[in-house]
């Protein structure tokens, strides 16, 4: 497994934090799903959830301290801006290409641990989740390059908290989970701390499906995601609307509201991701 790109373990969504004691807690960052393999002899690491190498991109990653002399690690890269993770941040770094050094000082990421599969020649997939999480406090030594996801017995109050923070949701997980590469399991939970607005649709897209969104006469990004019916009913009544095209957008009267969910706000004052919700009459 060691230096071995693998697929991990994925989530289902939930709109709601399941109950029971049977679960612990753990806040979604919003970061860059990463998986950590580590090798006294081989070195350091670091693949995409799509098993893509990105080790060059964050240099001081490899500074980590491991009580091991292989390992393999699932966790989160972020990086943080004001307190709380930006995901445009650690973009910027992911995509660089001459300034990776540079970057690596001025706008550092981290590693946030949240499971271990993989110990000094042991598949640790097959124990139970609470054992893993065990096991990965022991071997992770935090520091300013990683950390290990601290975990929750009450789901509802750190959701809460989430809000209140304006964070980007939390992971809910069976205790007795055991870890399933390359699956969807229904023991990982995702509940995401969704944002709402109401905007206006300003244009169709004419090749791949997007609505061009408005607010209060500003752009404020694109929705690619809305089901069959309502783009049917909208395609009609669109008609009505039109005051012009070029080669990419049918350009509508902005008269038609709807209510969108994001994730956040981009610094530019963008929605990031944004999904139709409903029609706002």
């Amino acid at each position: 497994m060691i230096h071995t790109p693998i697929k991990p373990m994925l989530l289902h969504k939930s709109d709601t934090v399941p109950s029971g004691d049977g679960y612990i807690h753990q806040l979604k960052l919003d970061g860059h799903r990463c998986i950590l393999s580590y090798s006294k002899l081989k070195g350091l690491r670091l693949y995409t959830r799509h098993q893509n190498d990105c080790t060059r991109q964050y240099p001081e990653i490899s500074s980590v301290d491991l009580d091991a002399d292989e390992v393999v690690l699932d966790g989160e890269l972020v990086a943080i801006v004001d307190g709380k993770p930006c995901f445009e941040t650690l973009m910027e770094r992911f995509q660089a290409r001459k300034s990776v050094d540079r970057l690596a000082g001025s706008k550092p990421v981290s590693f946030a641990a949240f499971d271990i599969l993989y110990l000094n020649g042991k598949d640790l997939t097959k124990l139970k989740l609470i054992d893993r999480l065990d096991i990965l406090k022991k071997v992770v030594t935090p520091s300013s390059v990683i950390t290990v996801c601290d975990s929750f017995e009450d789901g509802v109050r750190l959701f809460n908290s989430v809000k209140q923070l304006g964070l980007e949701g939390i992971v809910s997980k069976s205790k007795d989970s055991r870890y399933q590469l390359d699956t969807r399991s229904s023991n990982w939970i995702k509940v995401k701390n969704y944002l709402f607005d109401v905007v206006q649709i300003g244009a169709i897209r004419k090749s791949e499906f997007g609505w061009s969104l408005l607010k209060d006469g500003r752009y404020v990004g694109v929705t690619e995601f809305v089901p069959p019916a309502e783009r049917r009913a909208f395609a009609n009544f669109a008609q009505k609307l039109v005051r012009g095209e070029d080669k990419n957008w049918i350009y509508l009267h902005p008269h038609i509201n709807c209510k969108v969910k994001f994730q956040c706000y981009t610094k530019h004052n963008l929605l990031r991701t944004p999904s139709f919700v409903e029609f706002v009459i």
